[in-house]
């Protein structure tokens, strides 16, 4: 828009961090610059979004001094522009990504999340964290009570405190940051650094009681040996004054921390209210053994067993030529997991067809949501983090061609009818976006789609595109397989065995992206009008029928 074009051409000096050549586009999700049209850079986009948010207010009061048109602009696009809500979720993105990928702060702090030092690939590596942000994952951490988390990020904020000397000890950011770094760390045990901090926090607020307090209370919990006592150097630049021979250890004193509230820290917990019998607690129990398997399949694969890998390696590739358009166009096929049958399409589409179709569905995403049981409404969650768009193959002829090229190379390498297929939903995963486990198909067959004239979700094509430099696998969790993003690529499997019955090893999920953009569109067919493609099967675990394929045929 005119307000992008503006910011991208126009000298701007005034006493605001608002970089001219980085803005956030909060319609499209983008984050924009000179040389991309969306940053792949996590660190990064969270600066921009936490920047433009910190100096709004400074950047209007300039503008109106300056030009009533631009002025008018802003006010325009104000609400394409990241607010307090979006800022909170990318908070909740950093936090996500250091759970499921077991990343440190001082990696993600470092602009290195991998942990790769020097070495660390360029399209991984991002922008350090500055003072200012770090304070805001301290903060959101401590009214989680992640005490761990809380102390990591204290310790690196602290750093640049002490070392890098970005704030002075007579600031509020300064003050702030300690004061929650010294009682985290007396929450996770550390006294050592606790008293050491509050110390030095002492030697600048000497009139501030409430410090003292504190100190006198971690340092009898320490004397008490109550908590651990941790023998390590110095987390700060210099040696500290020895106060501890002031203080009269035998006073009657309790801790005392008074926590400032900030806005958007609200976070839903299972509480043991919600498990009311034994069925729910071991519903639950369930849950969280799956989100451990799924954690664990985000960050590596896992191992096969004699069994399984005597499967994996029977595994074959080869070209289909069974339709018209095939055999002048073969499709690459791969067979990637053996139960259930997974395949992997292999350049199902090319650069200029992934490009028209993000940017037919641009204009149209919108958070995805999912349905609650209970209440029967969409709404957003935090397991599925997108933003998705439906392209409708009735689009007009110079807009619709390539969906409907598309469709046709889908039904060809999948051999099942569109007659009942839903449209191309189009989802765009973010800084961190993620969908947790989850069936693609109606478990419950009574009320599979029941308004859904197709039926239920018989398989699921799923085609990649725009480019994921880390992160963003899609993982089965109980079959155990892990299917990195390839551009321009298809994922495909069968939600219902032979019979009809749902599969149940087909429980998968988006694992969060760590870097680069990460778009898919999802194809669902649905069991209807699928008779002479997939035949129906009594027995009921018959997975191997589809293994009988030959170059997409059945042979039985």
């Amino acid at each position: 828009g005119d307000l992008s074009v503006w910011l991208l051409t126009t000298s701007i000096t005034p006493n605001f961090q608002l970089n001219r050549a980085t803005v956030h586009n909060k319609k499209t999700g983008k984050c924009l610059n000179r040389a991309t049209v969306h940053n792949k850079k996590t660190g990064k986009c969270f600066n921009v979004i936490h920047r433009f948010i910190a100096d709004w207010n400074n950047l209007h009061s300039w503008m109106q001094s300056r030009n009533e048109e631009i002025l008018s602009a802003f006010h325009t696009y104000r609400q394409f522009f990241p607010d307090q809500t979006d800022l909170q979720g990318a908070i909740t993105a950093i936090h996500r990504l250091q759970h499921i990928y077991k990343i440190s702060a001082g990696h993600l702090a470092r602009g290195d999340p991998l942990g790769n030092g020097v070495t660390s690939d360029a399209s991984v590596r991002g922008q350090p964290f500055k003072v200012k942000a770090l304070s805001l994952f301290i903060k959101d951490s401590y009214e989680k009570e992640d005490w761990k988390k809380c102390a990591d990020w204290g310790q690196q904020a602290y750093y640049l405190l002490q070392v890098k000397k970005e704030f002075q000890p007579s600031t509020p950011m300064w003050f702030d940051i300690a004061d929650y770094f010294s009682f985290c760390l007396y929450k996770i045990g550390d006294l050592a650094h606790a008293v050491e901090v509050t110390e030095e926090m002492l030697l600048h607020y000497p009139d501030e009681e409430r410090l003292s307090s504190n100190l006198k209370y971690y340092i009898r919990k320490w004397n008490e040996g109550g908590l651990k006592d941790i023998d390590a150097d110095s987390i700060i630049s210099e040696p500290l004054v020895d106060i501890v021979s002031d203080i009269d250890l035998e006073e009657d004193i309790e801790i005392t921390f008074v926590p400032k509230l900030y806005p958007g820290s609200d976070e839903t917990v299972l509480s043991e209210d919600l498990i009311e019998n034994e069925i729910q607690d071991v519903m639950y129990k369930n849950w969280t053994q799956r989100m451990k398997k799924y954690r664990k399949l985000c960050r590596e694969e896992a191992p096969l067993t004699p069994k399984m890998k005597g499967q994996v390696d029977k595994l074959v590739c080869y070209y289909k030529q069974d339709t018209p358009r095939s055999l002048l166009q073969p499709i690459k096929v791969e067979e990637v997991w053996p139960s259930p049958r997974i395949l992997v399409f292999h350049d199902l589409i090319d650069d200029n067809e992934a490009s028209t179709i993000m940017s037919l569905a641009q204009p149209s995403l919108n958070r995805a949501t999912v349905h609650n049981k209970k209440t029967g409404k969409l709404e957003n969650a935090e397991y599925r983090v997108s933003k998705t768009a439906w392209l409708d193959d009735d689009l007009p002829e110079d807009q619709g061609r390539v969906v409907r090229r598309v469709n046709r190379r889908m039904e060809d390498a999948t051999e099942l009818s569109h007659e009942y297929a839903e449209l191309q939903q189009v989802n765009n995963y973010g800084m961190a976006g993620q969908y947790e486990p989850h069936y693609d198909m109606a478990t419950n067959q009574e009320r599979a789609f029941s308004g859904h004239e197709g039926g239920n979700r018989i398989a699921t094509l799923l085609l990649y595109m725009g480019r994921t430099d880390a992160g963003g696998a899609t993982i089965f969790t109980d079959a155990g397989a892990r299917l990195l993003p390839q551009t321009n690529s298809a994922v495909f499997w069968y939600n219902l065995l032979p019979n009809g019955e749902p599969d149940l090893l087909t429980r998968h999920a988006g694992c969060p992206v760590l870097a680069g953009t990460k778009w898919v569109m999802n194809k669902w067919f649905h069991v209807n009008d699928q008779v002479f493609t997939r035949p129906c099967h009594t027995k009921q675990f018959k997975r191997e029928l589809d293994a009988k394929l030959y170059n997409g045929r059945y042979t039985v």
